[in-house]
């Protein structure tokens, strides 16, 4: 059985629109367009999900293929999510908050056949942990206090 792995990561606000993450050794810097309060000069909290099922997509699709036999020398990944702004916004409670749709392309450099392309495909939607993380409930808990 493999070890069990926590993530961790803390956050800070320097204003409404613009945060400064500490992840592991790296800083990921996000922001929101001027639309919206921020200085655009960094991808959104939105952005950073749809590029972690991305990036989490291209892992699981070497990791795998590897262990299929199949030769991938790389991936073109794209990532399309569909939001509705009303409960954002406040002006329709009824709505989901996040992502209405997520569209995903993948595109593999491989001499594989399509057989083998289908089984890739399967076992990396089963097997990778950010689309489980979207498609399925993930229990959640979350405080505030004032300090």
């Amino acid at each position: 059985m493999a070890a069990s792995y926590i993530g961790s990561i803390k956050t800070v606000g320097e204003s409404m629109a613009r945060s400064v993450t500490d992840a592991n050794a790296f800083k990921i810097f996000m922001d929101e367009p001027e639309a919206l309060g921020g200085r655009n000069g960094a991808p959104n909290p939105l952005d950073f999900i749809l590029a972690a099922h991305g990036g989490c997509l291209n892992f699981m699709t070497f990791f795998i293929a590897n262990e299929m036999g199949i030769s991938v020398e790389g991936t073109e990944i794209d990532v399309i999510g569909k939001l509705d702004p009303a409960k954002f916004a406040g002006t329709d409670l009824s709505v989901r908050a996040g992502y209405q749709e997520i569209e995903i392309k993948i595109q593999i450099q491989s001499n594989a056949s399509a057989e083998q392309v289908a089984e890739l495909l399967a076992a990396v939607e089963t097997r990778c942990p950010v689309s489980d993380n979207i498609t399925n409930a993930t229990p959640v808990s979350i405080s505030m206090t004032t300090v």
